[in-house]
């Protein structure tokens, strides 16, 4: 059975789900919101990561993610619609459920972003912050499918779900932050309406997480805000080496 995992942004894949890529699986990943902007558009992320304009951004971070997903051997399928940064109002969901309907073979399963929130520092509470948008986009469209019969698996979307720590059921030590964290992650869910869910834990080996590393490191342009954004290096241990998904009955 072929497992597609669905993607918001052209990285959530390669950040999130390496155990899987770098598997025997049969797997591909569709990036949902690849679309390219208008020249005149000028996205928050991308000043972030230091770009003068939009212009020509896409086009890179898709042959960043060609080369990243390489390693894995793996290729994508880059859907159209606009990142949230490029456009204005919300993304309704049921032509993002049309397009990935017809990407479905039969038996395919999805992995799909479960859209875990990142609070800001000084402020773990569970509603401090919202998910990404585009991540919960990607997240009620396949649950609309599972509604309909397919597979679905949501992933622990990192780095936004490890930025503030772990819960200690994931890492077996406790920490400050871990509690509140696990608190952050069942509200998450709940919004989801699948907090009866049962995780899976991948730690990846010092081997793959190497080579998850490699892989990282390829989307040169997004390193930058990601360090800046969530207050660590992109090869600190926590952030990224524990995946976590949650197969849905």
């Amino acid at each position: 059975m072929a497992t597609l995992i669905l993607s918001p942004h052209f990285d959530d894949a390669v950040l999130s789900c390496w155990h899987l890529l770098d598997g025997g699986t049969e797997v591909g990943v569709v990036n949902v919101f690849g679309g390219v902007p208008p020249a005149s558009a000028t996205g928050w992320w991308d000043l972030a990561g230091g770009m003068a304009s939009s212009s020509g951004v896409v086009e890179r971070r898709r042959g960043e993610d060609e080369r990243a997903l390489a390693l894995a051997g793996r290729e994508a399928t880059n859907l159209d619609f606009l990142d949230d940064q490029y456009r204005e109002g919300a993304q309704p969901i049921e032509p993002v459920v049309e397009r990935l309907r017809a990407l479905l073979d039969a038996g395919t399963a999805l992995l799909a972003p479960a859209a875990l929130a990142a609070p800001p520092d000084g402020d773990l509470s569970a509603a401090a912050h919202k998910p990404h948008p585009d991540h919960v986009v990607v997240r009620s469209a396949a649950l609309a499918l599972h509604a309909e019969g397919c597979a679905v698996t949501l992933y622990a979307d990192l780095p936004h779900a490890s930025a503030r720590g772990l819960p200690a059921w994931v890492t077996g030590h406790p920490d400050g932050t871990g509690a509140a964290v696990a608190d952050r992650w069942r509200h998450c869910l709940a919004d989801a309406g699948v907090e009866h869910a049962d995780p899976e834990i991948h730690r990846l080996s010092g081997r793959a997480f190497a080579r998850k590393l490699a892989a990282v490191r390829r989307y040169s342009s997004q390193l930058a805000p990601l360090e800046r954004g969530f207050g660590q290096p992109i090869d600190a241990p926590e952030l990224l080496d524990y995946e976590v998904v949650w197969r849905l009955r």
